[in-house]
C-alpha cells in the first residue's frame, strides 16, 4: 500500500509559479549544477536492524514534467533496498525541499507506485506498507530547487514503522443495506469527483457530476426507492473547468454549483434544485487556484442573524488551495458575492484539503491529511478570521482528503485512510483540541487500502463514515498500473453510541467499485487512463435520517461480473434502505415498506424479483406472492417465500397469458402494502406448433397430486411436430413436476378424439421395476388390461425435468395436416390393488378439452433469425470517454426462430461510419445483444442524425430483412450530447 499526494493537474507549472521558476534561474547562474542522478549517498538498506536512512541531493536544473521512470536523469536518484519484518510493517519515506522539489518511488518492477507533489518547503511524503522485498527507486524531481542553508538542495530519510493492531470494541451487528442506483444513459456519464446533497424540504437529492447539476426525486411509495433523474444544468456551471463541487446548505435548501476558474470560480446557487439559478461571484479574486470547496451554516457567536429575516441566514465559505497556503473566504450574502480570502495555514500542512463543513455553533472545519505528518483539521471558532491547525496524535499522513461530520450537538468525527491504508475515525468534543475513540473501521473486511473518504452526522451520538476499500495487500493500489489485482467496494460504516462502535458494511456486495488501480498521481502521473474517479466523492444525509453517499462507478457493464476494468465514472447513488437512521426519532417499529417488485416473462414460467425493503427495525421473516389470472378481478395468494429469499418462479401458467403480481413482506409487526403491481410480458414469439413444446392444450396446478409423487404430478400438456421427430410425425408432450425417477406400476394416459370423432389415446407406463414402455392405442380405455397397445416411435423419450415424449406416426390415428385433435384428458393411474388409484387428473372437473391443428411438420419451415432495431434502442451508454468522446450504444433483438452469429454492427452519423463495424458474436432465439462504438464529438456542435444498421451487408439470411435499421437524432452541446 502507497500513501502519497496525488498532483492534480497538468497546469501545476502555471503562471503563479513564475517567481519560483525565475529564482531557480537566478541560482543555477550563481551555484554549479550537479551533473550526477544520484543522491547522497546514492543507495541504502532498510530492516529491523537498520530502521531509519537519511540522504540529501543538490541543486539541479529545474524539471517541471515529474520523474518518468526509475533512471530518468532529470530527477535525483536513490535506490532504497527493503528488507521486510516478520510482522506488519511500513516504510516511510520524506523529502525536505529548499525551493520545491517533488518525490516519486517506483516499484522493483520499474512501475510507479508513489508519489508526493506538495508546495515550496512542504515535507513531501510516500508511504509504502508490508512492501515487498527489492530495490526501490525514490526519485526527487527538482520542480522549482533551491540551496538550503546546509549547501543541499533537499534532505531526506526513510523509516521502518512496526504496525500493531488497534484495540477496539468488536464491531456492531446492525442490519445496514443500501440500494445503488446509477444515472440512465445520457446522464452523469463525466463523474469523477461527485458531490451530493439532500433537500429537506423537497426531498430530491442533488448531484453535481463533472458539467452536470442532475436531479435525483425519489418515490418512497415502494422500497427500495424508485428514483428519477433531470439534467438541471446552469449554463455558466457546465463548462469546461479544472474541478466540480457541489454543495447544500440544508438549513436553508439552497444548492451550490461551482467549476474551478482560475483564483475563483464559475458558480451559482438555487433554491428550487435547478428550477431556477442565482449566478454567484464564484469565490474571492486571491482565492486559491485549486480543489475549492464550499460550505456553510450558522455564524459564530458574536454574529447573529435571524433565520427568519430578510438576509440570507447562513454564512458561506469558499476555500482553495494555492501553491503553499490554503485560503477561506465568507459569504455575508447567502454566496453571490466574497470578501477577500485569508490564509488557514502555510506550511504547516501540505497538499490539498478536504471539503469544508461548519457546525451549528458557527465554528468551521477543513480537514487535512498532512500536517507535519499527521491527520488533522483547520478550524476557525471567529467566522473566518482566524484558523487553528489540530491534528489527531497517533494518525499518519494518508492518500487521500480526510473529512468532517458534524452532529446536531457540534460532535466532530473525523474519518481518513490512515499512512496503513486503513479507514480511522475519531471523535472530538473540543473543536478538535482532543481527541477519543479512535477506531479502524475497516477490519471486519481486513481493508488494506481506502480512497475517498467522506463522513456525515445526524444526532450527536450518530454518523456514517463512506469509503472505496480494497483487501489486496500489494503495494501500487494508487499508482498507474490498471492490472493492479486490487478490487474496490463502497462501504459504509455507521455508529449510533457516539463512535464507541461502528458497524461497518459492504454498500456494492455483487458490484465492484473499480478493478485495478485507483491512480492518484494526478494527469502526469496517470499515463494508462486509470485516473477515472479522481480525487473524492460525496455524502449526504435526507430529513429522515437515511445516508446516500453520491460516488462515480468505474467498474460497469461486463466489468461488474469479471475484468477488466471499464475505468468509467458514471454518477451513481447509494442509499441508506434498511438499519437505524442518523435520526433517532426516525427509528421505528413497524410494519416493513412495501417493496419495489419487477417481472420478466420466461417462455413457460413468469420471473419475480424483488430488493428486501425497509424492515422498519423487525426483520422480514416472509414474503406473500400474490396472483391475478388474465381477465381475474382480483389477487389470491399463490405462495410465501422466507424472508431471505426476494425471488419467485412462477411455473403454473399458461405460456402467452398476461398474469398479475404483486407481493407484501412481513415481519414480526404486520404486513406490509401491497408492492406495485407487475404483469410480466409474455416473451418470445408465440407458440410454434414446429418448434417443441408446441402448443399447449391442458395446464394442472403444481402440488396437487395425492400420493405425495412428483412423477405423478401434472403440470401441463402439449402438441407438437419438431421435423426433428421425423416427417410425419406427431408428439404429444405431458409435463411432471420431475422424472428423475419414474414411479413404478403407473401410467400417464393421454386421451383425446379426432377430427372424425372417434377415440384414441397415447401413454407412457412403468412396470413393478420402473421399467418404462412407450405406447398408443384408440378408445377409451387404456389402461384396460384388455385394451391393445402398440408401441410408440422409437423417438419417445423422457427427460428427468419432467417432460414424457411419446411419439406416433400420424397415419396411425388416420390424422391428415388440418385435422383438429379435441377433447383431451389425462388421468394418471397406479396399478397395483384391489383398485386403481387416479392421483392426479387434467383437467381436474374430468371434462375433456382443448384443441391442437395438424399442421404436419413436412410445412414447417426451416428455423431462421430476424434482427431487428428499433429508435427506443439507440442510445448513449451514459459513460462518456476521454475529451469529447461519446459511446454510442444499440440493443439489437433477435426476434426469429433460429440463433444468429458473427453479426455485424454500423454505427453512422449523418451517413458516415464513426467506427469499424462492430461485432457481437451470438444473439439466440428470442435473446438480445450488444454493440458500443465511440463517437468523436469535437467541433460537431449541432444537431445529427445516428443510425445503426445490423447486418449491413445482408450477410445473415433472414426472416425479415426489413427491419435491421433505426436512426435517432441527436443534439450536441459542447461536451453534452442528448438523443431525442
Amino acid at each position: 500500500m502507497i500513501a502519497y499526494h496525488p498532483i492534480r493537474r497538468t497546469s501545476r507549472a502555471r503562471l503563479s509559479l513564475a517567481g519560483i521558476g525565475a529564482l531557480a534561474a537566478a541560482l543555477a547562474l550563481l551555484v554549479p549544477l550537479t551533473s550526477s542522478t544520484a543522491a547522497t549517498p546514492g543507495s541504502g538498506t532498510i530492516s529491523d536492524a537498520n530502521p531509519s536512512l537519511v540522504w540529501s541531493g543538490t541543486l539541479m536544473a529545474p524539471n517541471v514534467n515529474g520523474c518518468k521512470g526509475p533512471s530518468d536523469t532529470n530527477c535525483d536518484l536513490y535506490r532504497l533496498t527493503v528488507q521486510p519484518s516478520a510482522s506488519s510493517f511500513m516504510v516511510r519515506i520524506k523529502l525536505k525541499p529548499a525551493g520545491d522539489w517533488d518525490l516519486s518511488v517506483f516499484g522493483p518492477d520499474g512501475g510507479l507506485i508513489g508519489s508526493s507533489g506538495n508546495g515550496p518547503g512542504q515535507m513531501e511524503f510516500v508511504t509504502l506498507v508490508n512492501p515487498a522485498a527489492g530495490t526501490y527507486t525514490v526519485a526527487a524531481a527538482p520542480f522549482a530547487p533551491a540551496v538550503g542553508t546546509d549547501g543541499n538542495s533537499y534532505t531526506a530519510g526513510a523509516d521502518l514503522v512496526p504496525l500493531t493492531a488497534p484495540t477496539q470494541p468488536p464491531a456492531g451487528s446492525d442490519p445496514l443495506t443500501f440500494q445503488n442506483d446509477p444515472a440512465p444513459n445520457g446522464l452523469g456519464g463525466d463523474a469523477g469527483e461527485p458531490s451530493i446533497g439532500a433537500d429537506w424540504k423537497t426531498g430530491n437529492s442533488m448531484f453535481q457530476a463533472g458539467l452536470q447539476t442532475l436531479r435525483v426525486g425519489w418515490d418512497d411509495s415502494v422500497s427500495p426507492a424508485r428514483s428519477t433523474w433531470t439534467d438541471v444544468s446552469f449554463p455558466q456551471t457546465s463548462v469546461v473547468s479544472l474541478d466540480p463541487i457541489g454543495w447544500i446548505d440544508q438549513r436553508t435548501s439552497r444548492w451550490f454549483s461551482s467549476q474551478l476558474s482560475g483564483t475563483t470560480s464559475l458558480a451559482a446557487s438555487t433554491d428550487d434544485d435547478g428550477s431556477t439559478w442565482l449566478p454567484s461571484e464564484g469565490g474571492p479574486l486571491n482565492g486559491g487556484v485549486d480543489h475549492q470547496t464550499f460550505g456553510g451554516g450558522p455564524y459564530a457567536p458574536p454574529l447573529t442573524r435571524d433565520p427568519n429575516g430578510l438576509l440570507y441566514p447562513d454564512a458561506v465559505y469558499y476555500c482553495s488551495q494555492d501553491l503553499v497556503a490554503a485560503l477561506c473566504a465568507r459569504s455575508d450574502d447567502g454566496g453571490t458575492t466574497f470578501a477577500p480570502a485569508v490564509p488557514i495555514y502555510t506550511d504547516q500542512c501540505g497538499g490539498l484539503h478536504g471539503h469544508v463543513q461548519v457546525a451549528p455553533d458557527g465554528s468551521v472545519y477543513v480537514p487535512n491529511r498532512n500536517c507535519n505528518g499527521a491527520q488533522g483539521v483547520v478550524v476557525s471558532e471567529d467566522n473566518g478570521l482566524t484558523w487553528q491547525v489540530r491534528t489527531v496524535p497517533g494518525s499518519f499522513n494518508g492518500d487521500w482528503d480526510p473529512s468532517v461530520g458534524i452532529g446536531a450537538d457540534n460532535t466532530v468525527y473525523f474519518g481518513w485512510g490512515d499512512g496503513d491504508g486503513h479507514p480511522k475515525i475519531a471523535v472530538s468534543h473540543d473543536h478538535g483540541r482532543t481527541w477519543t475513540n479512535v477506531r479502524d473501521v475497516g477490519l471486519p473486511f481486513n481493508i488494506q487500502h481506502t480512497a475517498f473518504s467522506a463522513v456525515v452526522a445526524g444526532d450527536g451520538d450518530r454518523a456514517a463514515f463512506a469509503f472505496l476499500g480494497s483487501s489486496e495487500p500489494s503495494a501500487g493500489a494508487f499508482g498507474d498500473n490498471p492490472s493492479w489485482p486490487g478490487v474496490w467496494h463502497l462501504y459504509v460504516a455507521e455508529t449510533f453510541d457516539g463512535g464507541n462502535t461502528w458497524t461497518t458494511v459492504d454498500a456494492t456486495p455483487n458490484d465492484p467499485v473499480q478493478r485495478g488501480t485507483i491512480c492518484g498521481g494526478g494527469t502526469l502521473g496517470c499515463g494508462n487512463g486509470t485516473r477515472n474517479l479522481l480525487d473524492f466523492m460525496g455524502i449526504t444525509v435526507d430529513k429522515q435520517g437515511r445516508v446516500l453517499v453520491g460516488y462515480a462507478d468505474g467498474c460497469v457493464d461486463s466489468c461488474a461480473i469479471a475484468g477488466p476494468n471499464s475505468f468509467t465514472s458514471l454518477a451513481t447513488i447509494a442509499r441508506q434502505v434498511n438499519g437505524k437512521r442518523l435520526f433517532a426519532k426516525f427509528d421505528v417499529l413497524a410494519a416493513p415498506s412495501a417493496p419495489n417488485l419487477s417481472g420478466k416473462a420466461a417462455g413457460s414460467a413468469n420471473i419475480l424479483n424483488w430488493a428486501a425493503p425497509d424492515d422498519h427495525g423487525s426483520p422480514i421473516t416472509s414474503y406473500n406472492v400474490s396472483r391475478r389470472a388474465p381477465g381475474g378481478t382480483s389477487f389470491t395468494l399463490l405462495a410465501t417465500v422466507p424472508g431471505g429469499t426476494t425471488s419467485y418462479t412462477d411455473s403454473a401458467i399458461t405460456p402467452g397469458q398476461a398474469y398479475t403480481y404483486h407481493v407484501t413482506a412481513v415481519n414480526a409487526i404486520g404486513e406490509s402494502a401491497p408492492s406495485n403491481d407487475v404483469s410480466p410480458a409474455p416473451a418470445g414469439p408465440a407458440p410454434d406448433p414446429c418448434v417443441a413444446p408446441g402448443l399447449q392444450v391442458l395446464s394442472d396446478g403444481t402440488g396437487d397430486e395425492l400420493t405425495n409423487e412428483p412423477s405423478r404430478d401434472i403440470q401441463w400438456v402439449s402438441v407438437t411436430e419438431p421435423t426433428s421427430i421425423g416427417l410425419g410425425n406427431l408428439e404429444f408432450i405431458i409435463k411432471v413436476a420431475d422424472l428423475s425417477k419414474p414411479a413404478a406400476n403407473t401410467s400417464w394416459p393421454l386421451q383425446f378424439k379426432t377430427a372424425d370423432g372417434a377415440d384414441h389415446w397415447v401413454k407412457m407406463e412403468t412396470d413393478a421395476l420402473g421399467n418404462v414402455t412407450f405406447g398408443y392405442g384408440d378408445g377409451t380405455s387404456p389402461t384396460s388390461p384388455l385394451t391393445t397397445t402398440k408401441p410408440a416411435d422409437a423417438h419417445s423419450a423422457f427427460t428427468p425435468d419432467g417432460q414424457i415424449k411419446i411419439v406416433v406416426a400420424r397415419s396411425a390415428f388416420g390424422i391428415k395436416p388440418g385435422d383438429t385433435l379435441s377433447s383431451f384428458l389425462i388421468r394418471v393411474t397406479v396399478r397395483g390393488g384391489a383398485v386403481n388409484l387416479t392421483p392426479d387428473n387434467a383437467p381436474n372437473s374430468l371434462a375433456p378439452t382443448g384443441q391442437y391443428v395438424v399442421k404436419g411438420n413436412e410445412n414447417c419451415t426451416v428455423p431462421q433469425p430476424d434482427l431487428a432495431v428499433s429508435p427506443s434502442d439507440v442510445g448513449l451508454t451514459g459513460l462518456k470517454g476521454s475529451g469529447n468522446d461519446q459511446v454510442l450504444a444499440v440493443l439489437v433483438h433477435n426476434v426469429g426462430t433460429a440463433t444468429a452469429s458473427n453479426i455485424k454492427v454500423r454505427f453512422s452519423v449523418d451517413g458516415s461510419a464513426v467506427a469499424a463495424d462492430q461485432t457481437i458474436g451470438q444473439i439466440a432465439a428470442g435473446g438480445t445483444g450488444r454493440a458500443f462504438a465511440v463517437w468523436n464529438t469535437r467541433g460537431q456542435n449541432g444537431t445529427h442524425t445516428v443510425t445503426v444498421t445490423v447486418d449491413p451487408a445482408n450477410a445473415i439470411v433472414e426472416k425479415n430483412e426489413s427491419n435491421n435499421t433505426a436512426s435517432r437524432t441527436a443534439l450536441v452541446q459542447g461536451g453534452k450530447v442528448a438523443l431525442q
